[in-house]
């Protein structure tokens, strides 16, 4: 019974996301004027969000941005969350974040909860979904559990800064690198 509420609350997140109800457009806008400012890690980012993480991953060229960017994603615990547009710039600390995340995976929804679950987990709701399209439910909760304990080290930064971090390591390591692939 928990496996069919836990599909419905996804199929629910799913339905409304698709209506425009968790939009994040002032978040995307952020990212992409940060983005702009390295056209070689835009390009990967958006590769990533395009292709998947694995797929860059394995056609990167050696010693490109796009290499380094994709090793320093794939190595993070939280490198699959890179995918949800807005990642760049989010603010939630990471283990809020994944509080969060695991809560909207695993609770029941009902028209009662709607309400609070749109104002106080839009974002992790966002997060839920990409897990679920990229993984299913029962590996998507998985990776979870196992992002919340490799990411104690970091949990009480923010996400964004997080992934700002580490994509920035790539600019400084490849300043000579011109291609992304």
């Amino acid at each position: 019974m928990k496996r069919v509420n836990c599909v419905l609350s996804a199929t629910m997140l799913v339905l409304l996301s698709g209506c425009g109800y968790f939009g994040s457009d002032e978040k995307q806008q952020l990212e992409q004027a940060w983005l702009a400012k390295d056209p070689q890690l835009q390009q990967v980012v958006e590769q990533i969000r395009a292709n998947g993480l694995d797929v860059v991953a394995q056609s990167a060229a050696a010693g490109t941005v796009s290499a380094c960017v994709t090793q320093k994603l794939v190595q993070d615990p939280l490198g699959k969350l890179v995918n949800v547009e807005g990642s760049l710039v989010e603010s939630a600390k990471v283990a809020e974040l994944l509080g969060d995340l695991q809560k909207v995976m695993e609770q029941d929804v009902s028209f009662e909860k709607l309400a609070s679950l749109l104002q106080k987990g839009a974002d992790a709701a966002v997060y839920a979904k990409s897990l679920i399209e990229q993984q299913g439910l029962d590996q998507a909760l998985q990776s979870l559990k196992q992002m919340a304990l490799a990411s104690e080290q970091f949990a009480k930064q923010d996400l964004g800064a997080h992934f700002q971090q580490l994509l920035l390591e790539c600019k400084t390591t490849e300043p000579t690198s011109t291609s992304v692939n």
